[in-house]
């Protein structure tokens, strides 16, 4: 008997070693990350402050290297509402934009480079509108926004025009395997896949919400979406799932905040369906948002001290009034990570600090030696340059 029960446990602890070792090294960030405790580390030859009087609490962005332009997802009304962290002060909010800046003319002033995206047939733009990931599709000029209205979470579909700087809207997806929409990645101009980063919404069981955040849960998921076919179904369960980009034709990476890892999947060509590879580990935090370089190179924004982001997610309201600046409160900043990952290279640091808080978004043109970063609940951008 004793012989069977060391085996059984011996088999359990192999089957929760990999969660429990994840748990305690999201713990140990919470202690050795804090913001006096980590050593600043930069890559970059040079880096300045941009937009900050002009656009704040920036969640996605994206890169057209050709035009030098990065397309913007930015809402305000976050200080109020934030439905993956929960926070629901339904009176007091305002509503987010998309923006287009071009980052490639160093001579442009703030205001010249910065140009807010104008809507058409879209009602909710004035009265419901708070984006967060975004996904551009060039050859149908079709932008895809995730849209966390108050009236429900959705991903809304737009025609672009660039040089006009007008979005047009021409549908709106909803579905029961979308109950928390974060992310997008164009397949082609039918198909997409969407993340959820929860099973449970936090505005309707913030307990379970909150279990399922800390304890690692799959409850997060991949969506494939059929525009032509009316097809929506489920093709991967990954905790927390967060950003979600291609690194070449045949591969999807998809991070795990709650894990701390990004995940590889093979994609079958027929069918979509999403064959697991690998994890990457994110060394310093919790990885958000996904990009690649004109490299190959896979770009990670992570944040690297959750009680501080938290702190900083509670307090913005107050910070951002006339009585709130300048107190104790308002000057915690939360840490940020940004690293680059290749198969030969594996995991490489390229920023460690607070000079933007709660990054969510690291882009790169490799070609004119520019990054851009934005920040969850920051100002502006970081403009960093090789």
């Amino acid at each position: 008997m004793y012989i069977k029960t060391a085996g059984l446990t011996t088999i359990l602890l192999s089957i929760a070693a990999p969660w429990l070792y994840g748990r305690a090294i999201l713990l140990s960030h919470m202690i050795t990350n804090a913001p006096h405790k980590i050593t600043p580390l930069s890559t970059f030859k040079a880096q300045e402050h941009r937009l900050t009087h002009s656009i704040r609490n920036c969640e996605d962005g994206l890169m057209d290297e050709a035009m030098g332009l990065a397309i913007l997802s930015c809402d305000a009304g976050r200080d109020s509402w934030n439905t993956v962290l929960g926070y629901f002060n339904i009176a007091d909010v305002v509503n987010g934009g998309l923006y287009l800046y071009d980052y490639s003319n160093a001579d442009l002033s703030d205001e010249e480079a910065l140009k807010r995206i104008t809507f058409s047939n879209f009602p909710s733009a004035e009265t419901d509108f708070h984006p967060l990931g975004i996904e551009y599709y060039a050859p149908t000029s079709t932008l895809y926004v995730v849209n966390h209205a108050r009236s429900g979470s959705a991903v809304e579909i737009f025609q672009l025009s660039i040089s006009d700087g007008i979005a047009t809207h021409v549908g709106t997806l909803k579905h029961e395997l979308l109950p928390t929409p974060n992310a997008i990645v164009a397949i082609n101009e039918a198909e997409i896949y969407v993340s959820n980063d929860h099973h449970f919404r936090v505005r309707f069981n913030p307990v379970l919400a909150k279990l399922e955040t800390y304890i690692g849960i799959p409850g997060g998921s991949v969506v494939h979406i059929n525009l032509a076919k009316n097809i929506t179904r489920t093709v991967a369960r990954v905790p927390m799932a967060n950003g979600i980009k291609f690194l070449n034709e045949t591969t999807l990476a998809v991070s795990s905040s709650s894990t701390e890892t990004v995940r590889l999947y093979n994609v079958t060509e027929t069918t979509r369906d999403l064959v697991f590879l690998k994890s990457i580990t994110v060394p310093e935090g919790s990885p958000d948002n996904l990009s690649v370089d004109g490299n190959g190179k896979l770009l990670i924004a992570a944040h690297m001290h959750v009680p501080s982001m938290m702190k900083i997610s509670q307090t913005r309201i107050w910070c951002n009034s006339p009585e709130g600046q300048g107190t104790d409160v308002c000057k915690v900043r939360a840490p940020s990570w940004l690293g680059e990952w290749s198969e030969e290279g594996g995991v490489k640091t390229l920023y460690r600090g607070v000079d933007i808080m709660t990054a969510s978004t690291v882009m790169r043109d490799t070609t004119r030696g520019i990054a851009l970063v934005t920040g969850l609940y920051d100002r502006g951008v970081l403009v960093f340059r090789d």
